[in-house]
């Protein structure tokens, strides 16, 4: 039985992660346009790719970066080889690292429409959809928030039943300060980032500047390597709107 949609719905990150953790033999077709690829899964790691010419790991960093498109699922297909030997997380993080990249080099080019955009719009509209998208994005990441080292909450986006928002600035502060008092008795050097995980769920605090940090909040049982990548990479970009 073959299953479809989007991929403006359902990144393909998200189907990636899905289908490994599921442990599902499949092949995911994607179109885009005239163009075709296809990805296969067995086991729970990715095992083979291809998109026009290319096949391997390079087949996935591309077809990554599509943003849009359409994307059929047939489970129970056998990959018809294998050319991708680096698990699935490896893959993700690198293939979001080379869209970074790229990200970057086009918002170079085109830094004159930034700064316009920049101008329009208010540094909280900002800040709110940073963190907005990163929700949109993240398959594991379900809440966040930017937050003073005071515990005033600047701006959050906690869609989470029974989570008031002043009370993840409350924790987002005793953490920050527990976690900068703790690294500068060990001589750890600078306070960076810290997890704290319960029961139910995780607390992830990334440190933005001296006076502001990021604060996600996620299930269980999600992908801290791919968490904490997110949550660095929304960090940055809140440094460089709070600049």
């Amino acid at each position: 039985m073959a299953v479809g949609g989007r991929l403006s719905e359902m990144s393909l990150p998200t189907l990636i992660q899905t289908l490994c953790n599921e442990g599902t033999q499949a092949r995911l077709e994607l179109r885009r346009g005239d163009q075709k690829g296809a990805i296969y899964f067995d086991k729970g790691g990715v095992v083979h790719a291809e998109v026009g010419r290319i096949q391997g790991e390079e087949a996935v960093y591309e077809l990554l970066t599509w943003e849009d498109g359409e994307f059929e699922l047939q489970v129970g297909v056998a990959p018809p080889r294998q050319s991708i030997t680096v698990n699935w997380s490896g893959l993700l993080l690198e293939g979001m690292r080379r869209l970074d990249e790229r990200r970057e080099r086009e918002n170079v080019s085109e830094s004159s429409e930034g700064k316009g955009e920049m101008a329009q719009k208010k540094r909280s509209e900002l800040i709110a959809e940073a963190i907005a998208n990163l929700l949109a994005e993240s398959a594991d990441i379900e809440g966040g928030a930017l937050v003073g080292i005071d515990g005033l909450v600047l701006s959050a986006n906690v869609p989470v039943r029974g989570i008031d928002e002043t009370l993840v600035g409350a924790a987002a502060a005793a953490i920050f300060g527990l976690s900068k008092r703790s690294v500068a008795q060990l001589k750890r050097g600078e306070f960076f980032q810290t997890l704290i995980q319960g029961s139910e769920g995780n607390i992830i605090v990334t440190a933005i500047d001296p006076r502001t940090v990021f604060v996600a909040i996620t299930p269980p049982d999600v992908n801290l390597g791919m968490v904490f990548y997110e949550a660095r990479r929304v960090a940055q970009r809140l440094a460089e709107v709070l600049k």
